[in-house]
């Protein structure tokens, strides 16, 4: 799987799974359970190559901002949740990571009472 093909899929669940208002995670696995082995493997590849692309302090520094803190485990989550908004945000994020202080959803985390939860970008 080439990384449009990759992008391609995270567009199209995130679409779907905003139609049906369904969990991003939920409609990923069901995708990717039509899939064959090696298309599986290769979107993990994929996958694997973004979210270690995202492992760097910069962008740490920015999860930990938002968060009020962000633990080892939480910034997993949060790599991966960058991921999940897809192909231009996580472009945006890769290349400034202070550009996610634009995204809804960090504006919204940032401005709740319990920030607990705002490392993981959605």
């Amino acid at each position: 799987m080439n990384i449009d093909r990759f992008w391609d899929v995270i567009e199209s669940v995130r679409s779907a799974a905003a139609e049906a208002d369904d969990p991003l995670d939920e409609g990923l696995v069901k995708q990717l359970a039509n899939e064959t082995k090696q298309e599986v493997l290769e979107y993990a590849e994929r996958f694997d190559e973004l979210h270690d692309a995202l492992y760097r302090w910069d962008v740490w520094a920015a999860a930990y901002l938002i968060g009020g803190g962000c633990s080892d485990d939480s910034f997993m989550d949060f790599r991966a949740g960058v991921i999940a908004l897809g192909r231009e945000w996580y472009e945006r994020v890769a290349a400034a990571p202070d550009s996610l202080a634009g995204h809804p959803a960090v504006l919204q985390a940032v401005n709740a009472r319990d920030r607990s939860g705002a490392c993981q970008v959605k």
